[in-house]
């Protein structure tokens, strides 16, 4: 008997493969999140789960826990006791007793930053059980559509940029259409419609994180407080066969440290978005929401051969039991590096928040670490791509998130510290937290590191490299911001025994080292405080004036402070200002290889002792860790490190739980584990390094692509000052590359590829192309 194609699985999977672009495609329902499929227009997120009836989890990026100010009240101490313990700690930790300095700073820790919480649950769909056909699912990156087949029946799922509204779109399904909400905060009013419904939420006071088990795990305001309130509207039409739902979020948040506006403003505004949308229509909406999104998206094309006729479940499946995902599959690679943009595009968008520890996607009410901002490491990673991705509009978000940590940090600086300037820690949220927290027992591994605002500067330091710049950045944003860490940093560094600035106590983040039996994590000047605090201070100086006396002071504290490649050593690089005993030998932090990337201060001493370190931590280790390693061993060269970091990256990660060992889920999510976004942006910015580098004063190309992927092609990459460069490749030969500067950055370039450096005359008014033989020549 011949089977109906309009229901038969393997026709449907191969309708939805052959409609082309980039598309993750995966047969059978999305019964869990870690199955279900992301959508984002940087402010409203869904993950679209379930079958024929679709189950989509819904996130607004403001929807946090907490208030405006709330964390002034975890504050513990006054101001002189605050400052009294910590002049105690430094000069235990300067006269040899870490330990007792650990437990100074712990009494002055204040209490936890807050969490990102989920909306809730929207239900579409036919009657269940009605329909239990077979269903294709599949997610185009280029477009940003979720299209879900069960045969006859299509719905289509996007959250649109240019309407601001999640639109999810029915053609062919069993009537009647039900639809139902549920939701994990506070439900304060709901109001049915005869077409949709309406409610108006509240989100929790505080939320602890749930490594603290013995902390409420939530609490409610019940003394007038109020917290941010959430209105939720969703509205229906029908435009022939098409059932075309409008779904609109609007939130009571109104900035870090400004007061929450009225839940009546919010909830009027959420139905104005829906009332509108649906008076566009469909077709027009959906044409808006793809041409918003591939204005980003298609800036850059990557190729890395071609994709076999096969689900993403099947062919990674496959690809794993070769042993060698990028050799057997090449086009996951390739996937995966666009996975990486989509989602960073998706979550990241101008006038919002940045991205946050899972992007803009949780469904937990105590999500991991809060789902917050780790300043550490892994927002900072969120941004790697973006600049050489030719995404910059996704970093502005997190300089504007800067800008509110230099306004609360202020007040950090002088109540904990008595400095001036402003100052960050390990973690923040919606409403900049900068204070320490550990609520007076967390280890000062973590909790204790001043320096979240030296490395935060970068990212804007790298806008302007990167050509990317407004004009009036550098005087209105870089400069203030940049200086006002300086000022800390200036009042924070401390003249050590043998003359030297330094930093006392020092953390290196998240390790630790043992002294005289017992593990401790504080110690003298670590090599990532070295290298934030002289980059920073460089900045200073570079933006000048020369006259100013904050850059004469940063000019004489660079004389002052070690140079980095001092910590450059036979057996690696040192950790700290001498060598210890380590606990973890494999720790996943390389925080002291930060001038090999994301820094450019590594000479060719660093970068020996740097490989000679990271061949000391392994390979193995969580996700983010895994694209950290990918990008400092491709600024070494070592493209056959890649390959191996590539073959963890694509094991499977279900399974796992909790651990080290890092990995992708089935809906391509990177496991920590758990689920962190910052592993697959991360990927994104690493796997550019192996394809373009520009830290050097050049541009190298192609510098450590693993020969599995000895043929392929990348056009769109952004290399500083501020390039356009386009790439082909074949049998690991370069076969051309293709450069055309941005506005106002034209002038000669130095080109590096296998060894050979040639220079070339790049302009934007027309297109410089190079091959393989004029670096032989």
């Amino acid at each position: 008997m011949t089977p109906d194609r309009t229901t038969d699985p393997d026709e449907t999977s191969r309708r939805a493969r052959r409609r082309g672009g980039r598309r993750l495609v995966f047969e059978g329902e999305a019964r869990e999140w870690l199955e279900a499929l992301p959508l984002g227009n940087g402010r409203i997120g869904a993950m679209c789960g379930g079958g024929a009836r679709a189950v989509l989890h819904l996130n607004e990026e403001s929807v946090w826990s907490g208030a405006p100010w709330r964390d002034e009240r975890q504050r513990p101490l006054a101001p002189e006791e605050s400052q009294r313990l910590l002049a105690e700690a430094r000069r235990a930790v300067l006269e040899g007793r870490p330990r007792e300095a650990e437990e100074l700073l712990q009494r002055r820790q204040s209490g936890y930053s807050q969490a990102f919480l989920p909306v809730g649950s929207l239900v579409v769909g036919p009657r269940a059980g009605a329909d239990r056909t077979p269903v294709v699912r599949a997610l185009d990156l280029g477009a940003a559509v979720h299209e879900l087949r069960a045969g006859d029946q299509t719905a289509e799922t996007f959250v649109s940029a240019a309407d601001d509204v999640l639109v999810h779109a029915v053609s062919g399904a069993a009537a009647p259409i039900e639809l139902s909400f549920s939701t994990p905060l506070r439900e304060t009013a709901r109001e049915e419609l005869a077409d949709g419904f309406a409610a108006l939420l509240a989100a929790p006071l505080d939320v602890a994180p749930g490594h603290e088990p013995d902390l409420p795990a939530a609490t409610w305001p019940d003394d007038g407080e109020r917290t941010v309130e959430v209105a939720v509207v969703l509205r229906r039409r029908e435009e022939g066969e098409r059932t075309v739902f409008a779904l609109a979020i609007e939130t009571t948040y109104a900035g870090p440290t400004a007061e929450l506006s009225s839940p009546d403003d919010a909830l009027r505004r959420a139905h104005e978005r829906a009332e509108a949308a649906l008076a566009s229509g469909y077709e027009r909406l959906r044409a808006a929401h793809v041409r918003a999104h591939a204005e980003l998206f298609d800036r850059v094309r990557i190729d890395l051969g071609r994709a076999p006729d096969a689900s993403t479940s099947e062919r990674l499946e496959r690809a794993r039991s070769a042993g060698d995902v990028a050799a057997a599959d090449p086009d996951l690679v390739a996937t995966l590096f666009d996975y990486g943009r989509y989602l960073l595009i998706s979550s990241s968008r101008p006038g919002r928040l940045p991205a946050n520890l899972q992007g803009l996607w949780n469904a937990e009410m105590r999500p991991p670490w809060s789902s917050n901002y780790t300043l550490n490491i892994n927002t900072e990673m969120n941004c790697w791509a973006a600049e050489v991705t030719a995404l910059p509009e996704t970093a502005q978000p997190l300089i504007r998130f800067v800008g509110a940590l230099a306004e609360r940090g202020a007040r950090t600086a002088a109540i904990d510290y008595g400095a001036p300037g402003w100052v960050a820690h390990h973690n923040s949220d919606a409403w900049a937290f900068t204070a320490t927290v550990g609520a007076g027992h967390g280890s000062p591994c973590w909790a204790f590191w001043p320096f979240a605002g030296p490395w935060l500067i970068r990212h804007l330091s790298e806008h302007v490299a990167f050509g990317s710049a407004p004009d009036g950045f550098v005087d209105g944003t870089l400069r203030p911001l940049a200086r006002g860490a300086a000022e800390f940093l200036l009042a924070w560094l401390v003249r050590l025994p043998d003359g030297s600035l330094g930093t006392a106590p020092s953390t290196s983040p998240e390790n630790t080292f043992r002294v005289g039996g017992h593990e401790v994590g504080v110690g003298v000047t670590s090599t990532m405080d070295l290298a934030l605090a002289r980059e920073l201070l460089g900045t200073v100086v570079t933006l000048g004036p020369e006259d100013d006396p904050l850059v004469g002071a940063a000019r004489d504290a660079l004389d002052a402070l070690p140079e980095v490649s001092s910590r450059a050593t036979d057996e690696g690089v040192l950790e700290w200002d001498a060598v210890v005993d380590e606990v973890d030998p494999q720790h996943r932090h390389v925080s002291h290889l930060y001038p090999l990337y994301p820094g450019d201060a590594a000479d060719e001493a660093f970068e020996r002792a740097a490989a000679v370190t990271l061949d000391r931590r392994g390979l193995d280790s969580t996700g983010w860790s895994l694209a950290w390693k990918t990008a400092l061993w491709a600024r070494l060269g070592r493209a056959d490190r890649v390959a191996d970091l590539l073959r963890l990256f694509f094991r499977d990660a279900r399974g796992i739980g909790f651990g080290e060992a890092g990995g992708l889920y089935a809906n391509l999510f990177a496991a920590h584990p758990p689920f962190q976004i910052d592993g697959n942006l991360g990927f994104t910015g690493g796997f550019a390094e192996c394809l373009l580098q520009s830290h050097r004063g050049r541009i190298d190309l192609l510098p450590a692509v693993p020969t599995a992927l000895a043929s392929g092609r990348v056009a769109g990459l952004i290399a500083r000052p501020g390039v356009v460069v386009d790439i082909a490749w074949a049998d690991g030969r370069l076969v051309s590359a293709r450069l055309r500067a941005r506005s106002g950055r034209d002038g000669r370039m130095r080109l590096r590829w296998g060894g050979r450096e040639i220079e070339v005359e790049v302009s934007s008014g027309a297109d410089t192309v190079v091959s393989a033989a004029d670096f032989d020549d």
